[in-house]
């Protein structure tokens, strides 16, 4: 399974996509990119808006996850969307790093109806006029926790201990 971080910033009423045409149609996109093998998910956001949009960005939490399954030319994705807290610069598309025509600032009362690439549209709608924003608290670093059976663990039914 790939797994694709993105994050959405939105001001004013507004979300910061990215543009692009397929099949003569206008298609947005949340700025983001692949996991990258050792690399924490944050850090590969904050690397893909500074290549794509040549700006920094303050990752904040995550917003929404999501599995997309496979198609004809795509492997099963887990989508994993984050909210940006706080944008340093003026995003402007990197040619060089994306073939994104352009930026777009998209209304949220658009959202439903887009044609936006993770396909959460509709759920981005409801976080962004919802009366309180629920988050989900990401955790950069778990410990790798390894765990034992308990001594007088009942058969068929094990217990196990974990470290604190």
């Amino acid at each position: 399974m790939k797994v694709r971080v993105s994050a959405v910033y939105e001001q004013s009423d507004e979300i910061l996509c990215m543009k692009y045409i397929y099949g003569g149609k206008d298609v947005f996109s949340l700025p983001g990119g692949g996991a990258e093998k050792d690399m924490p998910l944050q850090e590969v956001l904050a690397k893909e808006w500074m290549e794509e949009l040549g700006i920094n960005v303050d990752i904040g939490n995550v917003i929404l996850i999501g599995e997309a399954p496979a198609g004809k030319q795509y492997p099963r994705t887990l989508h994993i969307v984050f909210e940006v807290a706080e944008i340093h610069g003026i995003p402007r598309v990197q040619q060089e790093a994306t073939c994104s025509l352009d930026v777009a600032w998209v209304p949220v009362k658009k959202l439903p109806d887009l044609a936006l690439y993770p396909d959460v549209g509709k759920q981005l709608y409801a976080y962004f006029t919802a009366e309180s924003r629920h988050t989900l608290t990401f955790i950069k670093s778990l410990r790798a926790a390894r765990f034992r059976k308990r001594e007088g663990a009942i058969k068929n039914h094990e217990q196990h201990e974990f470290p604190v």
